[in-house]
């Protein structure tokens, strides 16, 4: 059922990775290069890695790149989105929890082990899985704090919680790194501010909206009728969906290379 959330999903993904690289997405690749994190020709893993956004960016980097998701579809994606690159990189698809290491890292550990934004790694066994991948650098990052007006007034209109529709985990933070300091590392975090904003149309919107929330009948025509006549009543006067998110991201570091 995860997967084909996923799935779904793929197709949003895509279109925000053709959008291009963001401002806070170059903040998060100038804070992994000026730390030593990141640098041309290391290894990176991807867990849950998406369309691969970043997987692009460090394979432009000549990072041999790997990448891991348990959605087919968002993988199939990424294939495409890799493709043009000369770097090396594979694609592993699969839950992170239970696929074997020998899988993620068939020629030994890699430098950076990075999962953004990801449910993948949510308990000390997937921590001290993600640390042992890695012979340099972990990180995560997670939304700490999110607000979406309008998408709440949607939501509600049509008597579903929104809080269920939010990206990540908003109060996992706090126990990811208490779990990588009981698991013998040291663990570091920066906040930054991540806002964006989307204009769609009334129907744009509520396809949108229905396909974000796991409680929301995707086949559904009569809820899609109803989505579409409460999305149109949020629209402005010229027929825009004015979509607005802002939140608060967490980036979780440690290093699992002891020093000498």
């Amino acid at each position: 059922m995860e997967a084909a959330r996923w799935d779904r999903l793929a197709g949003d993904y895509q279109r925000v990775f053709e959008s291009g690289i963001s401002e806070y997405n170059r903040r998060l690749l100038d804070f992994l290069l000026s730390s030593g994190m990141l640098y041309p020709g290391c290894k990176v893993l991807d867990v849950g890695c998406g369309v691969g956004k970043y997987g692009t960016y460090f394979a432009a980097l000549g990072c041999d790149v790997t990448l891991t998701d348990i959605s087919g579809e968002m993988l199939r994606r990424a294939e495409e989105n890799l493709r043009p690159f000369t770097a090396p990189w594979r694609t592993v698809v699969g839950d992170f929890e239970t696929l074997e290491p020998s899988l993620l890292s068939p020629s030994g550990p890699h430098d950076l082990v990075i999962s953004t934004m990801s449910p993948a790694v949510h308990d000390m066994a997937t921590v001290k899985k993600l640390s042992s991948l890695s012979r340099d650098w972990c990180l995560l990052t997670n939304f700490v704090s999110w607000r979406q007006p309008l998408r709440d007034r949607f939501y509600t209109a049509l008597g579903f919680d929104p809080v269920l529709s939010l990206a990540g985990g908003l109060d996992s933070l706090a126990s990811l790194e208490k779990l990588v300091e009981q698991a013998g590392y040291e663990p570091h975090v920066r906040y930054e501010n991540y806002n964006w904003q989307d204009e769609r149309s009334a129907e744009e919107a509520a396809r949108y909206l229905i396909r974000r929330h796991p409680a929301m009948d995707k086949e559904d025509p009569e809820l899609f009728k109803r989505a579409l006549e409460v999305a149109a009543g949020l629209c402005n006067e010229k027929g825009i969906f004015p979509d607005r998110v802002f939140t608060r991201v967490a980036w979780l570091s440690w290093k699992t290379k002891k020093e000498d």
